[in-house]
């Protein structure tokens, strides 16, 4: 008889098991197990097998199948499927038995032949924990190979940058595995998956779920495979010279550059740049302030543009345009254009040849030169930011007429009941009203930047504190006087329609 409480006990224990992996196990095993003639391994009728007297299950070695060899039944009697099962269980099977095989069996009449019918099942070990990296951990500068077989040594990318709140890294949580089973039921642990430390880091932060880590700054990425550590910093630092051996900068934060930048190459950064040697015919943009600690000769080709301060020795034949001051040595023959004002600063101050507008005022020792070299000089405002500021007051009035007609129809809408499609009429009423009032907010936020800047260029002068030379032009709020004789120690301003000159006394 057999074990019906051990039976019990398994069939409890494996309780909630993958049935269909089960069936599908044992359809391939037969199938594993069938040869060219559809027969089962280990059972042909043209060999003669040692004959056998009784039943037996044959147990491997490593308890991980079992076989069974029949012999014919008593005349008049048959073998049931539960009589084979039971005669497992006596033998101490109670794992991986396949009814679908000894039902085969059973109906080939395979006697006397030993055909395995139970199997066990492996292990599955657990998963170690591993991190999944959302940036390239190991870039390498690389010129990019262009259409017609030729290299553009612009494109390098020496280093990896990353955004504030971008994803970095996600964790994969280690699994415990799967266990096994042998054929006698005993339970096979499998090997469980090895956890890892938190990711070791500066600037990052982990994200609520535990398992996602963040920038948390604009910056360079750097990884350390040998202990895992990844780093942000703000500061991108090139050593030397950009050029060739570089490649073009983009970085979302400052730029550090200890040498110069070479003609054709570019420079972006979102944050600040600083360059400690000279700038050649090349670009700069930045998010916010430039300092070149040497200078700028852009030789008619350099760009340099930038959200914040401007400041260098010098700048030559250059196309200048920063939202804040501009401080230099000297500034000559370039297009500059400040919404601050312009120093010219040191001995000589100068500030020759070329266009130069500034919004609150331009301040040099010596503007032009004795040559008597054109000089073009703006103060203030320009013209069309007054005809701006009249389309967006226009505008402005456009659009809180048309809300007071929106809240009148909202008035009348809200009277009504029981009229077909009225919600729906209503709801398109407030998305108007939602989207009148967005245009609104935007256009009082450029009228109020207008005012700032319309106050701050009203007041606007030029100033040359030594001498400014005939062939200058000096334009205030769009009135423009022309300088016809060396004139000293000079303050330049508007006066109603007039632009006057009056004694500096510095």
């Amino acid at each position: 008889m057999a074990d019906i409480n051990k039976t019990d006990e398994i069939t409890q224990d494996l309780e909630g098991a993958n049935i269909v992996d089960k069936i599908l196990s044992d359809i391939d095993y037969m199938q594993d197990s069938m040869d060219a003639n559809g027969q089962i391994n280990g059972v042909n009728d043209n060999v003669i097998e040692d004959e056998i007297t009784e039943n037996t299950v044959t147990i491997s070695f490593d308890l991980m199948s079992a076989s069974i060899t029949l012999v014919p039944p008593k005349e008049g009697e048959t073998y049931t499927k539960d009589d084979i099962i039971n005669l497992l269980h006596e033998n101490g099977v109670y794992f991986g038995v396949s009814e679908a095989i000894i039902e085969r069996v059973l109906l080939e009449k395979n006697y006397n032949k030993p055909v395995a019918v139970a199997f066990g099942q492996l292990p599955v070990d657990g998963e170690n924990g591993k991190y999944i990296y959302h940036f390239n951990t190991n870039p390498k500068a690389k010129p990019k190979l262009l259409e017609d077989g030729s290299v553009d040594y612009h494109q390098l990318s020496a280093y990896e940058s990353v955004k504030k709140d971008q994803l970095i890294a996600e964790y994969v949580k280690e699994t415990v595995g799967k266990s096994g089973r042998r054929v006698d039921g005993v339970r096979i642990e499998p090997v469980v998956g090895k956890p890892l430390p938190a990711i070791r880091s500066k600037h990052i932060y982990r994200g609520d779920d535990e398992v996602s880590y963040y920038s948390d700054i604009d910056g360079k990425i750097e990884f350390d495979p040998t202990n895992g550590f990844i780093s942000i910093t703000n500061v991108y630092t090139v050593s030397g010279d950009v050029d060739a051996s570089t490649g073009d900068v983009k970085f979302p934060g400052n730029v550090e550059i200890t040498g110069s930048i070479r003609s054709g190459y570019k420079v972006e950064a979102d944050g600040s740049v600083v360059v400690n040697g000279i700038v050649e015919a090349a670009t700069i943009k930045a998010g916010k302030d430039v300092m070149l600690k040497g200078g700028m000769v852009g030789a008619g080709k350099g760009i340099l543009v930038a959200g914040g301060n401007v400041e260098g020795r010098f700048f030559e034949q250059a196309n200048i345009e920063c939202g804040g001051y501009l401080h230099a040595n000297s500034i000559i023959n370039c297009y500059v254009d400040s919404n601050d004002q312009i120093e010219l600063q040191g001995s000589k101050g100068v500030l020759l040849a070329g266009r130069v507008r500034a919004l609150k005022g331009i301040k040099a020792v010596n503007i032009g030169n004795d040559a008597n070299i054109h000089t073009y000089i703006k103060a203030g405002l320009e013209p069309k930011m007054k005809r701006t500021y009249k389309l967006l007051t226009k505008k402005k009035n456009e659009l809180e007429m048309d809300l007071e007609k929106i809240a009148e129809a909202q008035k009348k809408l809200n009277d009504l009941q029981g009229i077909p499609g009225l919600e729906e009429k209503k709801l398109g009423v407030m998305r108007l009203k939602i989207t009148k009032n967005t245009e609104l907010d935007e256009v009082n936020k450029e009228l109020d930047s207008l005012n700032e800047q319309i106050e701050a260029g009203s007041q606007a002068k030029v100033i040359a504190t030594n001498v400014a030379y005939r062939g200058c032009s000096v334009t205030i709020n769009g009135i423009t006087s022309h300088v016809t004789e060396d004139i000293k120690d000079v303050v330049f301003s508007l006066h109603g329609d007039k632009v006057i000159m009056s004694f500096a006394g510095g």
